[in-house]
């Protein structure tokens, strides 16, 4: 004997809701589709109005589930074959291998996320079933929990398609079942290049205010290297040459390639006095082996911008990587020389640095057409 399942709910995101009926005299509660082997999960919705659809949708199928005498339904888990191993099993194997490959820090800290993610999302049957049954409805179902901007949803497709791509090659199948789900359309968003006026004052804001700060600003303007994952790892055994060059390995910079870059003499002039001071391992930021950690620089750029918008000195969508794509501006403007831009930037492919030049609107499809070889 059962009652039928009322919804208990607030106007408050905070405070939990749930389904509430009476089974065989004994009142129970429901949070989520867990007991009938559903992922229906109200409590997780961002807003009231999501909450109130899954709300809903749990209420029916409990009541279904009810009527059908399968309350709570028994778990029905399909073992993969042991020729074929589970979905599990196959995007673990893949995720560990891409742990141990020449990959960036962030890169392999996103793919170990999203594999976190869609293994706590798929049911324990969908878990060790062969990972061809699944479905795209089911990984747009996955996906709409990055909905909220187009390049965040589609930054997190990308990461779940590199696993089941590697998985592919693991199986020598085709898996498009990522590829298959509608994209978003993203925004871009342009980290708009300075002007030349612009660099001197804003260089001596910082080196006043922020000395760290202003020294990951040099390096990324006249260096070209990247802020976040090159210049705040920097330490001093990666200087060579009498301090005219940085050195950097494959795993070191996201073009995946040895790179070396030289130092122009206003960035040597700085950073001698600090590297005479610190060990040959110790990072040129902290005097330490311990580099700051990942957000540091994004914290640090966010607390100065705020005063340096209100001096004139900087303008919207202009960032720490501004600076690189400034110097980038100006070497395309002075050469028109893509290859050695390639270079500069450290890009792994002359095509990524036409697309970095498209988005700077440096570079347009007319100017590839002319540039096209004629029969």
């Amino acid at each position: 004997m059962y009652t039928e399942p009322k919804i208990v709910s607030t106007s408050e995101l905070q405070t939990r809701s749930y389904i509430t009926f009476y089974l065989d005299n004994k009142r129970v509660r429901e949070y989520n589709g867990k007991s009938i082997n559903l992922t229906i999960n109200p409590n997780r919705a961002s807003t009231l109005e999501e909450r109130g659809k899954l709300l809903r949708q749990l209420q029916f199928e409990l009541l279904k589930s009810l009527q059908a005498n399968n309350y709570p339904a028994k778990k029905e888990i399909d073992i993969a074959p042991a020729d074929e191993p589970g979905t599990k099993f196959l995007l673990k194997a893949a995720l560990d291998k891409k742990m141990n490959a020449s990959l960036s820090k962030t890169y392999k800290r996103n793919l170990r996320l999203i594999y976190e993610q869609f293994i706590r999302f798929l049911t324990e049957q969908e878990q060790n079933s062969p990972i061809t049954t699944l479905t795209t409805t089911r990984i747009e179902a996955f996906l709409s929990n990055y909905n909220s901007s187009g390049t965040y949803y589609m930054d997190r497709r990308r990461d779940l398609g590199v696993l089941f791509a590697s998985v592919g090659r693991m199986l020598d199948k085709t898996l498009n079942v990522v590829k298959r789900t509608e994209p978003a359309r993203v925004k871009a968003r342009l980290h708009k290049a300075y002007d030349k006026e612009q660099i001197k004052p804003i260089l001596e804001y910082l080196r006043a205010k922020n000395y760290n700060l202003y020294l990951c600003c040099l390096f990324t303007y006249g260096a070209w290297l990247r802020p976040h994952e090159e210049v705040r790892l920097l330490t001093k055994e990666h200087f060579m040459n009498n301090y005219t060059e940085v050195h950097l390995s494959g795993s070191e910079n996201k073009g995946g390639k040895v790179r070396v870059v030289y130092l122009p003499e206003y960035i040597r002039t700085e950073i001698i006095p600090v590297l005479d001071r610190i060990e040959r391992s110790d990072n040129i930021f902290t005097g330490s082996p311990k580099p700051f950690n990942d957000a540091y620089f994004n914290t640090q750029w966010k607390r100065h911008w705020v005063k340096m918008f209100e001096k004139g000195l900087v303008f919207n969508n202009q960032t720490i990587y501004s600076f690189r794509h400034t110097a980038a501006v100006q070497v395309f403007k002075r050469t028109k020389d893509v290859y050695l831009l390639q270079k500069l930037l450290g890009h792994s492919s002359i095509m990524v640095t036409l697309k970095y030049l498209r988005s700077l609107g440096e570079f347009n499809s007319e100017e590839l057409k002319e540039a096209a070889p004629t029969l």
